[in-house]
């Protein structure tokens, strides 16, 4: 009887390690992995990095979002239930809110909590008060009398948020009423963005204003079950999110029920991963990996095909330039200056380099975005127009007069790879060929950041990523009142780009608006407040198991619309 006993508990023990292992290997199968360079936060207020997007979007759910498949891109509602009513001066936004609820969390004390028009209230106040430090202010500085609410927080802390903000309202707990202080054609694309997403104050009750970051309470599609800082996020797929409603449980193709950001910093570790199957979504290829991933048609290696792995290539709104500091004593007032060292970089080498990730830039925005300008730079690569400008500068043969010897610059760079540091010495060599000398100084990125807030920073590499699907998101970065430690890095002050940027935001005549976006590339390129390097090309690698994939300028929680085959 013993061993029969011992054998039954043995089969039993056997049947349950088989039953585990199935259930393991379904989840793996409904499981999407995709690799994240890095998460510091899950707080709708600090939500500027690409990467903590992409978690966050999975997360909440803000008033509006992308219609997936629509291009050229549209709005659709979110948490509204339908696109608001707008006054006809396009300042008064009424917004009806659909029935939606929170994730189950401690800070409910057990109750289910309806999404309410006040959270948006609250949230929205969070990125003005100082005391929260976010970097989303921008998106809600037009709101009549936010400004006020800013500048209270500064002065109070903690900031009492039943102070009003005339044009930030909840006339119920369904409705939303927002007044602007003037008309903006790019709001409703703000509302797409983490940053405006709705916050309960419970949240905050509960975790305070820094708990945030780690424990996000949100209702979008997906909620989080585990965080290890630095390896690995997991997300499980939220049934009460809104777009759900109609799935047929019986279809053959069905969304991921989990969702797994694995931390990979290193480029060479994802591609093995992906290679491996340990991932099933690679967002853009290594430099060092084109010739390998890539056949000379610019097409998929039979190699990866034969791996059952697909290619995508778009173009992207992920801009690229060396920032001039308009405040530094040499290059600031030096226009010459500025335009010889754009006339030197020489943008087939620069593309060759990239092996074919890069466009070369014709204007301070991807080309093919509208309203982009569509001549050619006219400092573009030209060796012989750099050396007159730079003699016409006052340094003929890049030779300072007062010392006698090339004139030196320096460019700071965050974070130093391989990669960053290779181009940045193939810049060093295109300067060269015209006499200057380019030092290279790295930094940590934060610490880069300090240098370019405190305007120490000559030159500096940066890139910036388009909000939305408008110009202006670029245009802003030559904005006077937006200087750094605003997106106006470079410190840059035109009074006429000023004008026709308040003027071009506000009209509703599409003529008026590109007349102005004209002039203003027409200004900013003449005067060179950068040196134009390059936008991005994004070459992504999806396993085929990923169903209803499509490139999108804004991927942010767009793994809620893939699906996969149930077998």
């Amino acid at each position: 009887m013993r061993a029969s006993g011992r054998l039954l508990r043995a089969l039993c023990l056997c049947a349950a390690a088989l039953a585990l292992g199935a259930r393991a290997q379904a989840e793996a199968d409904l499981t999407f992995r995709r690799a994240q360079p890095s998460i510091n936060t899950l707080d709708p207020a600090h939500g500027s990095d690409t990467s903590v997007n992409g978690a966050m979007s999975l997360l909440f759910q803000p008033l509006l979002e992308y219609d997936y498949a629509a291009r050229p891109y549209r709005l659709i509602p979110g948490a509204a239930a339908a696109m608001p009513e707008a006054s006809p001066d396009g300042r008064v936004y009424v917004f009806k809110l659909r029935e939606a609820y929170y994730v189950d969390d401690p800070c409910f004390g057990g109750k289910r909590r309806r999404v309410k028009a006040q959270d948006f209230v609250y949230g929205w106040k969070r990125l003005a008060d100082r005391n929260v430090g976010g970097s989303g202010e921008w998106l809600v500085k037009n709101i009549k009398g936010m400004d006020a609410f800013a500048e209270a927080s500064a002065a109070q802390s903690p900031m009492d948020y039943a102070m009003e903000v005339e044009g930030l309202r909840a006339l119920d707990d369904a409705t939303l009423r927002v007044e602007l202080t003037r008309p903006s054609n790019q709001f409703l694309w703000f509302l797409t963005m983490c940053y405006m997403a709705p916050v309960p104050h419970e949240a905050v009750d509960y975790y305070g204003q820094r708990g945030l970051s780690d424990h996000p309470v949100g209702a979008g599609p997906y909620k989080l079950r585990k965080w290890w800082r630095g390896y690995e996020m997991v997300f499980d797929r939220n049934p009460e999110w809104h777009g759900w409603a109609g799935l047929d449980p019986e279809a053959k193709e069905v969304p991921f029920e989990t969702i797994r950001y694995l931390i990979v910093k290193d480029a060479s570790t994802q591609w093995l991963m992906l290679l491996t199957g340990q991932l099933d979504f690679l967002e853009q290829i290594d430099r060092n990996n084109m010739d390998i991933a890539i056949d000379p048609d610019m097409g998929l290696s039979p190699e990866l095909q034969a791996r059952g792995i697909r290619l995508f290539t778009s173009p992207t709104l992920k801009v690229y330039y060396l920032g001039i500091n308009m405040d530094d004593p040499v290059l600031g007032p030096n226009k010459k200056l500025r335009q010889a060292l754009n006339a030197a970089f020489d943008t087939a080498k620069w593309e060759a380099y990239y092996r074919g990730r890069v466009k070369a830039l014709d204007t301070v925005a991807p080309g093919h975005l509208r309203d982009a300008r569509q001549d050619p730079f006219p400092y573009a690569f030209d060796p012989a127009k750099a050396r007159r400008l730079l003699a016409e500068a006052g340094y003929p043969g890049g030779l300072d007069p007062k010392t006698g010897k090339p004139l030196t610059l320096t460019v700071e760079i965050g974070n130093a790879t391989q990669d960053t540091t290779e181009s940045m010495e193939l810049l060093a060599s295109f300067l060269a060929a015209i006499g200057v000398k380019l030092e290279i100084s790295v930094n940590t990125w934060q610490a880069m950041l300090e240098k370019i807030r405190l305007r120490r920073a000559q030159l500096f590499l940066m890139g910036w990523v388009g909000d939305y699907p408008d110009l202006e998101t670029f245009m802003q970065l030559f904005i006077s009142r937006n200087q750094s430690p605003g997106p106006n890095r470079s410190n840059y002050v035109n009074a006429e780009v000023d004008r026709l940027y308040d003027e071009a935001v506000a009209s509703r005549d599409p003529a008026v608006i590109s007349r102005c976006w004209a002039r203003v590339q027409d200004i900013v390129l003449e005067d060179c407040p950068w040196v134009l390097l390059h936008y991005a090309l994004d070459f992504s690698l999806v396993n085929a198991r990923v169903l209803n994939y499509l490139p999108h300028n804004f991927p942010y929680g767009m793994e809620k619309h893939y699906r996969v085959r149930k077998d």
